[in-house]
């Protein structure tokens, strides 16, 4: 399991392209606001690279869907995938060719009980796979 938040990792690149998840990344499920720390880090990603920030709510394409980059060029650029579920961030970064970087979801405690149970299947799939793959 990641032991980081997002505003805890380094960030080494610069000039990339970098998907950055919104909901359990940047803040928890279905809370509207960003803590300061959060707003720092990713104003100090979008300085050396081309951010965009990605949510399936209310999205027509969605993750881990290859749509949900469709235009925006990839070609020749270091593309990152930096979120908080394997079933649909790591999904995503594997279907654009992009590395994948998970880190510690962000929780409230208030989330409903849909996303609880998701967050639930996705810990217990992205663990089996880790298991897997060490």
């Amino acid at each position: 399991m990641p032991n980081k938040f997002f505003e805890e990792l380094e960030t080494p690149w610069q000039g990339a392209v970098i998907f950055l998840d919104i909901d359990g990344t940047l803040r928890p499920d279905g809370v509207g606001e960003m803590s300061p720390e959060v707003l720092n880090k990713l104003a100090e990603l979008e300085a050396k690279n081309e951010v965009h920030l990605t949510s399936n709510k209310g999205n027509k394409a969605r993750k881990p869907s290859r749509k949900a980059a469709e235009g925006i060029d990839l070609k020749g650029k270091k593309t990152v995938v930096i979120g908080d579920k394997f079933l649909t961030d790591y999904l995503f970064a594997r279907n654009i060719g992009a590395e994948f970087v998970m880190v510690k979801r962000k929780i409230s405690g208030k989330e409903s009980l849909f996303v609880k149970i998701t967050y639930f299947i996705d810990d217990i799939i992205s663990n089996l796979w880790i298991r897997k793959n060490i």
